[in-house]
């Protein structure tokens, strides 16, 4: 079978390649000093330069073949440079640069989804559907993001950009599909404007999603003590998301928005076939309530120029229940583990021009945190933490050309409530950036370059928590020290596009999980982790097709004077290389086709104190459109056939744990 990928790959590609594309314009801010690029947006997401770091923009609609009912771990593994993986305890979690998943920081209209008790954000139960923009950044893109953000910002928009001056059409989606383990999903999404005039609209969208799916597909040479037939042990789930949101927009930028999303579900958790006892967990109640008040000033004139104000209070709350059990038949409990978390946000940020030269920027956030833990029957464990940032950047335009941007913030934690152990108290730390960007006179050509440093400090969780006794608790860890570079490309012309990027990261008093004699699990300080590597991204018309590919090379690896090998300093489940390439267009019959080929590279694992290496592999995944003419709704009726991972290849988020072998879904879209 891997000697026909290769050709069997191309063949596919090429089949795909055989038709076109649509390209959408779309306007979008390319700088923090306010500068306006028209760009053509192609495979659903475009590179840009924003504040002298890299980023990329992503509109959800404009992916192929729908992800309306997508899984958060579905929709993100589309996109480039992020490495998603699905950990042990059946969370999906993000790494940028070869980051640990806490370092990177993660907003859903405004609110920091990853201030929180774990500070990492399970995107698996974040309501996609209701999601109309993503943009993420890699790296210490900007201070203004907040505290603890040191590993890149994803930040997830429920509103989409529109023309003020016209009332957007009102549109209901609805879509189902199922796959060939006899899952099912659905999505139902009606949006549009309440009211609209020249003056100001009111807007809404509400929808839900629902999913019933029995599990992951076993793929070809994974044995699975418990499988059932071809679906993985515990890996089935069900649940449902809502969410709806209520804005009012003036045509002068005031607004005042309201976005609501909640969750409820119930998931098996997959054990690791590489351990003779591993954690046999499920999660009998997963919920999320996510709730978000936004409002701007709109533009702001005084003598220095033009301003604005915009302001978000958030709250997160969730409940996660655990339940052990004593084999794999998941009949008998013989441990439980409720945890509340609760998080109310606010962020306040302005920008102000400073004459015609210079723009001032800066935000304030602050998040209070509480969790309650309750392991069986004992009284619950209250803890406690309050985090705050202040930050100011200023971008300043020496020459026509080129925009310098500097910046400091001040980061405070402070940890009031410890389960009953003696709290931390209040910790600090300093961080700067500097960085610039150089526009080149011919159109569409940019160099960037920047330098920072910040630190992040330890989660609640990675201090205190023992996780139904799998972690033993360590309160001594110091915060991480993080300081990044990067300097890259992009350039954006005619029917193509490119960005390459350059970046090193060095985190001093890295947090790292270690292994201990008994098989438990000890969260530690290194000397350093440094990751250093190079991002590529293109895409481009050939002929009537849509061409786009992503790769990123990254070498990282742990430094401290305890580690006597090599293996030791390989971190875990970081990929030395991992990208795609993916071709869209018409095919006959007016279907629309898609080939995307997957590149992950091999990574390490470590048990007790060997460490493993886990193969790499390439996976391919074919799609198909076609869209019906029909009167009234029918004529935007669409129906999909999917099957991804076509040649049942073995690739492992991290040790023990495949993602899912060969699956087919078909679907239908009306909307």
């Amino acid at each position: 079978m891997r000697r026909a990928l290769l050709p069997a790959t191309t063949l596919s590609i090429a089949l795909a390649a055989a038709a076109g594309a649509q390209v959408r314009q779309d306007t979008v801010r390319v700088d923090s000093a306010r500068v306006i690029e028209s760009v053509q947006v192609r495979a659903g997401y475009v590179p840009r330069v924003v504040g002298s770091a890299s980023t990329v923009t992503v509109s959800p609609d404009s992916l192929p073949l729908g992800v309306a009912a997508a899984t958060g771990a579905e929709l993100l593994r589309r996109l480039p440079f992020l490495y998603v993986r699905q950990n042990s305890r059946g969370e999906t979690e993000l790494s940028v640069r070869g980051s640990e998943s806490r370092q990177a920081a993660v907003f859903f209209e405004g609110v920091p989804l990853t201030l929180t008790w774990d500070a990492r954000t399970d995107v698996s139960i974040v309501p996609m559907a209701g999601v109309q923009r993503i943009e993420y950044v890699r790296g210490l893109s900007s201070l203004l993001a907040g505290p603890n953000a040191i590993g890149g910002t994803v930040a997830m928009r429920f509103w989409e950009d529109h023309d003020p001056t016209q009332a957007p059409a009102r549109r209901a989606r609805l879509e189902l599909q199922g796959d060939h383990l006899g899952g099912m999903r659905g999505s139902a999404t009606i949006g549009g404007a309440l009211r609209h005039s020249a003056a100001s609209s009111v807007l809404f969208r509400v929808g839900g999603v629902a999913r019933d799916l029995p599990g992951l597909a076993r793929p070809h040479g994974v044995v699975d003590p418990g499988a059932d037939g071809r679906v993985r042990a515990n890996t089935d789930q069900r649940g449902n998301d809502y969410f709806a949101g209520l804005r009012y927009e003036h045509a002068q930028g005031r607004y005042l928005g309201v976005a609501l999303s909640a969750t409820d579900g119930a998931r098996g958790v997959a054990p690791e076939l590489h351990l003779e006892q591993p954690r046999l967990w499920r999660n009998p109640t997963v919920q999320r309530r996510l709730a978000s008040l936004t409002a701007g000033t709109g533009a702001l004139r005084s003598r220095l120029g033009v301003g604005d104000v915009e302001v978000a209070l958030g709250s997160n709350v969730g409940r996660q229940d655990i339940s052990a059990y004593a084999t794999r038949d998941y009949r008998d409990v013989v441990a439980t583990e409720r945890g509340d978390d609760r998080t109310q946000s606010l962020r306040l940020t302005f920008d102000q021009e400073l004459g015609r030269l210079a723009v001032l920027r800066g935000a304030y956030t602050r998040a209070d945190v509480s969790y309650d833990e309750r392991i069986d029957r004992a009284p619950a464990a209250r803890y406690a933490q309050v985090l705050s940032s202040a930050a100011t950047e200023i971008d300043v335009r020496p020459l026509p050309m080129l925009t310098v941007t500097a910046g400091v913030a001040r980061d405070v934690a402070e940890t009031r409530e410890a389960g009953g152990r003696p709290p931390l108290g209040r910790t600090a730390g300093t961080g700067w950036r500097a960085g610039a960007t150089w526009l080149f006179p011919f159109q569409g050509l940019r160099l960037h370059a920047s330098l920072s440093e910040r630190s992040r400090f330890p989660a609640l969780r990675e201090l205190y928590a023992g996780a139904l006794d799998r972690f033993v608790p360590n309160p001594a860890l110091r915060p991480e020290r993080a300081h990044t570079s990067e300097v890259g490309m992009t350039a954006v012309r005619g029917g193509w596009d490119v960005q390459v990027v350059g970046f090193a990261q060095r985190i001093d008093d890295a947090v790292v999980r270690t292994t201990l004699a008994d098989r438990r699990f000890f969260r530690v300080n290194r000397d350093r982790f440094t990751s250093n590597g190079i991002e590529f991204t293109a895409g481009t018309m050939l002929g009537p097709v849509t061409a786009r590919t992503d790769i990123t090379l990254q070498r990282a690896r742990v430094q401290d004077a305890s580690l006597s090998t090599a293996a030791q300093r390989w971190p875990e489940n970081v990929p030395a290389v991992f990208g795609s390439l993916t071709a869209t267009g018409p095919m006959p019959g007016a279907i629309e086709g898609q080939a995307r080929l997957r590149l992950m590279g091999s990574t390490r694992c470590a048990v007790g104190d060997v460490v493993n290496r886990q193969a790499g592999a390439a996976t391919l995944d074919l799609g198909a459109e076609r869209r019906w003419s029909a009167a009234g709704w029918w004529q935007r009726m669409r129906t999909t056939l999917q099957v991804e991972n076509l040649f049942d290849q073995s690739l492992f988020d991290q040790c023990g744990l495949p993602q899912a072998g060969r699956t087919f879904r078909i679907g239908v879209a009306i909307g």
